[in-house]
């Protein structure tokens, strides 16, 4: 993946964007650690809506704005709608784009509604998909291509959690933030199932800050959105919002 990205940062010296295929969160972490350190790059995300997990990333080497970033990225969006009543998962729809030979990078968020999908794709592909997905498991479906400007961003369901913990430590923020044991969290540590910033975590004694992300896979996320001052009773005060 780094060295595909920087072939792409070296392209962007002789157009005016260029764009990766899509990064995941972990991916994108780690590029852009390694565009900062790339000289006369400059760079944004962008994955169709704000808010997007999986994400391009869009290099110039002059400043690049978000919105120009998006008005120009390869991604168009398919609402898929089952013909009859069924219910389809992200599996579903994933499992049955890639069995038309399509790669994972080449796939962005899918958002999975009561009725129907969207899923989010480079542009190139879109089109395709359009006319040969005709089925979703045995569910017959129809596809229509959008293009993202026409998108609405779905409202993200948070709960924010006002609570102290006795320290940041990763252990200590995700029983506080999922409202679970801290024996039932360290099942889940063993188990390697946390991840910070979606990168897997062994060690539940590690630091976090601000800003951290911390999943545990089947049960959704939690960000730890402030970390405040202590109480009388020597306890850290943090606020935690916690996805569905």
């Amino acid at each position: 993946m780094v060295s595909r990205l920087l072939d792409k940062a070296e392209q962007c010296r002789y157009s005016s964007f260029v764009y990766s295929d899509f990064l995941s969160p972990y991916e994108a972490t780690v590029a852009k650690r390694v565009l900062d350190k790339t000289a006369g790059v400059f760079y944004t995300f962008t994955g169709g809506y704000e808010g997007a997990e999986r994400v391009l990333a869009a290099m110039s080497q002059d400043f690049i704005d978000a919105e120009d970033a998006l008005s120009s990225a390869p991604i168009s969006y398919l609402r898929i709608r089952p013909l009859a009543e069924k219910e389809l998962s992200h599996r579903d729809y994933l499992g049955s784009i890639m069995g038309l030979g399509v790669k994972r990078e080449k796939i962005g968020d899918i958002l999975v509604y009561e009725n129907y999908g969207d899923v989010f794709l480079i542009d190139k592909l879109a089109e395709y998909i359009s006319y040969n997905l005709d089925k979703i498991g045995n569910a017959k479906v129809e596809c229509q291509l959008q293009q993202v400007y026409m998108y609405t961003p779905p409202e993200r369901k948070e709960k924010i959690i006002n609570t102290t913990v006795a320290s940041v430590r990763a252990d200590a923020v995700t029983a506080s933030g999922f409202g679970l044991s801290r024996t039932k969290v360290m099942e889940y540590f063993r188990a390697q199932r946390v991840n910070v910033n979606w990168e897997l975590v062994v060690n539940p004694s590690r630091q976090l800050a601000q800003g951290d992300v911390i999943s545990i896979r089947g049960m959704g996320r939690i960000l730890l959105d402030k970390v405040g001052g202590t109480t009388r009773k020597d306890r850290i005060n943090i606020v935690v919002r916690r996805f569905e």
